[in-house]
């Protein structure tokens, strides 16, 4: 090898290539600076050694672009920042530590201080201190680069409240639209539909399923805060920050996180069920071709590609793609608890033939909740409940008497079921108690503002003659729909993965879609994620009254003494802003080669591309290609997999879900037990009809 190279490769460790070279002697080592002569990286002994020279070296390997970059990318964050006294202190500081480790080494293996060192020195792939010295001296530079990019704050006067650097959070907002969500989970014991189709219509929940999803509804229709029925019934660890939901870029310092981004794995329901919201359910949301564009919803057009064609289709088949979402009475969500534990008629007896598939509580999971498209839940009270406030026994009835058993000729009056001694007496009794919680509900939860989804809900229905599947039918405009009290509504949806079953309530704290003022100034979005502490007594940005200015900081109330939660919150976002590019390298390098343009005017260059070929733009002998082509090729087709990697994970899921949609809208209508045979079951009596549209097995 060239005398000299191994301190070539002194210059090369600091990048990834150091594994490619092996050692030989050191000399004079001279690191380049503004007096720059083109193609040079260094100069040992007196000989430069240039781009040409690693080139050849790992000429045929992968690693070879790799390093040309690694080298460009070090000396532009060196060449961007000046070498301080602090610096030069630092380096002296860990010239101080090794010496000390040396010694203790020394003394406990029995050798000399020089052996230490020399062993030491040769394990850092230098000769010498002053080598050393120029190593660590190098890396603190380039680390002083680093914090500097990631922590500006360089916003103009009076902005910096909004930022990390404000260019890079708006950046971040508009690369990764970041939702502000939260969500209650309850776990199911029904079976994943992805091992077995007939969970779609047959699934089986426990008794405690069934009031768990009960106790949710009834809170989150109640006065109670979405937060506080997250904090109590919630399955997720998500439940101790009120239903809270991190995403991808965890902040490994505080363990938190502050959404769901584009490249964040939640499952298809939650996520695409999201996304289809705000493209087609949304009034809020007025530009509604960039949520699709955005998010990859499956679209055509004349230059679309036969796949392309085939997932638009699959997608645009399904209900969902057609705006058609379903409702869920409230009445339902309430009475599942009611008929949780009952697994025998009314009167305590086994009934023949039957199982788990024709207990009420199943049959309302699978005709309301074991759905995984988006859902809503309405407000049906007034079926029940009458203008004058009594109860409308009239409805229960109707349903008694045309589910009676055959032998029956006579209509059951409301005397007969208010007789203690009658048959019909526990639903009589459940229906009172399904009135009175109905009674207890707030109003105020319930709005029919968003015509999409109040005057598009339906439901699965059955003939009244045969009670055969009719798939779906509309339930009528101007439904009011359960939202989280500040008038969003509150997305269900089935979902699953390997760790668990279960039913998603959700609510959108802030959408990066939405505009929220009476400007409409969606491009302000990003202020919602700035990250300056909130005070007591605090206006503008500055309170702490969410309320009043809403941000993802002052979302929770923190102590004023130590403003902990705050703080938390404010590492989560910087983590999140500044770690959100993988190729986050790339922007720091064509930063610092904007920033060595205006530091060395000698250059005559401006942009990225001038400073890059006046630094790297070497001819290599080998091909004749300049380097910084070499290097630019390199950094563009990173960035191109990266961005493919991310858009082929986006158009797989919505492949994944058109496909599951399409399944369940094909084969759960016709194959649901129709809600008319819980009266049967409670009853103990089914025809012979009832038993084949009931699934009773003989």
């Amino acid at each position: 090898m060239n005398k000299g190279m191994k301190t070539l490769a002194l210059v090369l460790a600091i990048g990834t290539t150091a594994s490619a070279l092996t050692s030989c002697n050191a000399e004079e080592y001279t690191y380049p600076d503004y007096h720059w002569q083109e193609g040079l990286i260094v100069t040992v002994g007196g000989k430069n050694y240039e781009y040409q020279d690693i080139y050849n070296l790992l000429l045929g390997t992968k690693d070879s672009a790799q390093a040309l970059y690694d080298i460009a990318e070090d000396i532009a964050a060196q060449l961007a920042v000046d070498v301080t006294d602090a610096m030069r202190v630092d380096a002296e500081e860990q010239i101080s530590d090794y010496e000390d480790t040396w010694r203790s080494n020394a003394d406990t293996n029995g050798t000399s201080y020089k052996e230490e060192m020399e062993k030491g020195l040769d394990d850092e792939g230098v000769e010498d201190l002053d080598e050393l010295r120029i190593k660590l001296l190098s890396k603190i530079r380039i680390q002083a680069n680093e914090d500097a990019y990631t922590q500006n704050t360089s916003a103009p006067a009076g902005e910096a409240i909004y930022n990390i650097s404000e260019d890079k959070t708006k950046e971040y907002v508009e690369t990764q639209r970041p939702y502000h969500i939260s969500h209650i989970l309850v776990n199911v014991d029904a079976a994943a539909t992805s091992s077995d189709s007939t969970a779609l219509y047959d699934g089986h929940i426990s008794s405690d399923n069934a009031k768990k999803i009960a106790n949710v509804v009834k809170g989150l229709a109640s006065s109670d805060t979405f937060g506080s029925v997250a904090q109590l019934f919630s399955d997720d660890g998500s439940a101790e920050n009120r239903g809270e939901l991190g995403g991808s870029k965890d902040n490994a310092s505080t363990g938190q996180a502050i959404g769901m981004e584009l490249d964040t794995g939640f499952v298809n329901e939650f996520k695409l069920g999201v996304y289809a919201y705000d493209a087609l359910l949304n009034d809020s949301v007025e530009d509604t071709e960039t949520v699709k564009e955005t998010t990859r919803m499956p679209t055509s057009g004349e230059d679309s590609s036969a796949s392309e064609i085939l997932a638009a289709q699959q997608w645009n088949n399904t209900d969902l793609a057609q705006g058609k979402v379903f409702g869920i009475p409230l009445s339902v969500a309430l009475e599942m608890a009611l008929v949780a534990d009952q697994e025998k008629s009314d009167a305590g007896l086994t009934i023949q033939d039957t199982d788990e598939t024709q207990y009420p509580r199943n049959i309302l999971f699978n005709n309301y909740f074991n759905n995984h498209s988006l859902s809503f839940i309405y407000d049906d009270s007034a079926d029940f409940i009458k203008a004058d406030g009594s109860n409308n026994y009239d409805k229960l009835l109707k349903e008694i008497n045309a589910t009676k058993p055959e032998a029956s000729t006579e209509d059951v009056t409301l005397a007969d079921i208010q007789d203690p001694n009658s048959t019909y007496y526990k639903r009589y009794t459940r229906f009172n108690d399904l009135c009175s919680q109905l009674k207890m509900i707030d109003e105020s939860k319930f709005s029919n503002e968003n015509k999409k989804i109040s005057d598009n809900l339906y439901t699965y229905a059955t003939t009244t003659e045969n009670y055969e599947g009719e798939g779906l039918v509309a339930l009528g405009a101007g439904q009011k729909i359960l939202t989280n009290g500040n008038g969003e509504p509150i997305l269900v949806t089935r979902a699953g993965a390997d760790s668990y079953q279960g039913i998603h309530f959700i609510t959108i704290n802030r959408d990066p879609f939405q505009t929220y003022d009476a400007n409409h100034t969606p491009d302000t979005y990003y202020q919602y994620y700035r990250v300056n502490l909130p005070k007591v007594g605090g206006t503008g940005a500055d309170t702490p009254k969410y309320a009043e200015n809403p941000s993802y900081v002052n979302y929770v109330q923190s102590d004023p003494d130590n403003n902990s939660a705050y703080q938390d919150r404010i590492d989560a976002v910087r983590a999140a802003v500044q770690q959100f590019d993988p190729n986050v390298k790339f922007a720091r390098f064509e930063d610092n080669l904007r920033k060595i343009g205006e530091k060395f005017k000698s250059l005559g260059a401006t942009t990225v591309d001038e400073v890059g070929k006046k630094l790297f733009g070497a001819k290599l002998v080998n091909d004749g290609e300049d380097t910084w082509d070499i290097i630019a090729r390199y950094i563009q087709t990173n960035r191109d997999a990266s961005r493919a990697t991310d858009e082929d994970s986006l158009d797989s899921s919505w492949s994944t879900y058109s496909k599951l949609l399409n399944l369940q809208q094909d084969i759960t209508p016709q194959r649901v037990i129709p809600t008319v045979c819980i009266s049967y079951f409670q009853g103990g009596e089914y025809s012979e009809e009832m038993e084949a549209i009931c699934h009773v097995k003989k």
